[in-house]
């Protein structure tokens, strides 16, 4: 989510490794690649994971990007664009900016109804200049150029040609046209481009109240044909409950999970100033894509929640059966009298296993539940997991859960009496691999060329944690 808010569109693996089957498993890695390959625990039950990513890459690759600043980064050597949250024009947070070279800036870039616009259809409101003395004699010209046919100029004036060739006359020439466009106030350098934004009757295209002080969100817009999309992320590992406004009026906006592929219209929005403003729920480190196409008429506000609220109908407490596969160092079928993290577990093949894990539980609705009414909606909440789970309820999967919230609906499958609960619950490689690392070579289950970890490396939180809770549906809930 983040790299996506830094514009990220296309992702390719670096590195996908083809291990030999004689390395074993995990098998041969490249040390500074992202380790995902076959071999990995949980690539059996990748496909939601990598559904998340074709999402967000569909939405990412169409239409344009909308930024409200284009900032020059200067003609120096050695010279590149840093991340989004270096914030070179100082704009961040609630607008964004995209990076121009001087060869962008030089050929591409001219001026329609005060914009700066591109040939791609790419436009801005205000070109920011960075904060040095030095400047291409060929921008400065540009910058004139511009000016001149209306676009908004922001930064310090400049003292100085760049290069060494006839420099004295250079300097002086751009010193001339410095006091031309800095002298007479046709290009503004003293006051910061939010400001100047705001003078210009650009208010922030992203902005957020309620939450807490050290809340940390971020975004990125797209424009697709007639449409806004917005990808909004929360960048704490912690639920947010926020009201966003965005700078949309007169469409209704839409909630799109990438995790999931639910679409569904806002039940609950506001239009004010030419912006809209609705609530939004985060699960910890989520994110949604917040889309308007249609006319509000379309889809006007109901006043209901945007969200569902749940409530607790029973928790599932006591013993599970759990089985590891013995091929891992698994001790087979086990019984857990309470839900517990797999190394807290005093038995070397739970504490040190990696790999997948079989919960099962038996369990009737609570008396009363209400399951006369053909109505109500049943969700299975397994509360903590590490790291995905498979969720099978009767004998029917419900889906495979990566991140949180990890609930499934299960009505239609749930009964009164008798459910069959089965949960398949995956962890990562390296508590398998430093379990190994204190046992003989001859003895070791895993194979790796990775040595980082070693037998006195903090074991990783593995399996179901819970609580595992039963819910309905509380109220008008969505």
């Amino acid at each position: 989510d983040k790299a996506i808010c830094e514009g990220l569109n296309l992702l390719v693996w670096h590195a996908f490794v083809c291990s030999p089957q004689e390395m074993g498993l995990p098998g041969q890695q490249y040390f500074a690649g992202t380790h995902l390959n076959p071999n990995v625990t949980w690539w059996e039950k990748s496909g939601p994971f990598f559904a998340y990513l074709n999402r967000c890459q569909a939405l990412m690759q169409q239409g344009l990007f909308v930024a409200d600043v284009a900032w020059y980064y200067g003609d120096h050597v050695p010279n590149f664009a840093q991340l989004k949250k270096s914030d070179p024009a100082k704009i961040l947070p609630g607008y964004d900016y995209d990076v121009f070279t001087e060869e962008v800036l030089l050929t591409r870039t001219a001026v329609q109804g005060g914009r700066l616009v591109l040939p791609d259809g790419m436009s801005y409101r205000v070109l920011a200049l960075p904060n040095r003395p030095i400047i291409s004699l060929p921008v400065l010209r540009k910058l004139r150029e511009l000016v001149a046919a209306g676009a908004t100029v922001v930064g310090p004036a400049p003292t100085e040609a760049s290069g060494l060739l006839d420099f004295a006359a250079r300097d002086a020439e751009v010193q001339r046209l410095a006091a031309e466009l800095w002298g007479g106030g046709r290009i503004i350098a003293d006051r910061p481009v939010r400001t100047v934004l705001r003078e210009l009757g650009v208010p922030p295209d992203f902005e957020f109240t309620g939450a807490a002080a050290d809340a940390n969100f971020d975004y990125l817009h797209r424009r697709v044909g007639a449409a806004e999309v917005y990808f909004v992320a929360n960048r704490l590992n912690r639920p947010e409950q926020i009201a966003a406004t965005f700078r949309v009026a007169g469409r209704a906006p839409e909630l799109w999970n990438a995790v999931t592929g639910e679409r569904r219209p806002a039940a609950s929005y506001e239009m004010r100033d030419g912006r809209t403003t609705l609530a939004l729920e985060f699960a910890p480190c989520g994110s949604w894509f917040v889309v308007f196409r249609a006319p509000a008429a379309a889809h006007p506000a109901s006043g209901r929640d945007n969200f569902a609220r749940f409530a607790p109908a029973a928790e599932l407490t006591g013993a599970w059966q759990v089985r590891f596969d013995p091929r891992w160092g698994g001790p087979g079928a086990v019984e857990f009298a309470n839900l517990a993290s797999w190394p807290a577990h005093a038995e070397p093949g739970i504490k040190h296993y990696s790999g997948t894990a079989v919960y099962t539980k038996r369990f009737d609705l609570p008396p009363g539940a209400g399951t006369g009414n053909r109505a109500a909606r049943w969700f299975l909440d397994l509360g903590s997991v590490r790291e995905l789970a498979e969720v099978r309820l009767n004998g029917k999967s419900y889906g495979i859960v990566w991140a949180p919230p990890f609930r499934v609906e299960i009505t239609g499958a749930v009964r009164p009496t008798g459910n069959l609960l089965e949960v398949e619950v995956v962890n990562f490689w390296p508590n398998r691999v430093i379990g190994d690392a204190a046992l003989p070579a001859e003895q070791r289950l895993t194979k790796t060329n990775i040595l980082e970890l070693k037998a006195n490396t903090a074991l990783m939180a593995s399996g179901l944690l819970g609580p595992v809770r039963l819910e309905t549906l509380a109220g008008d809930s969505r």
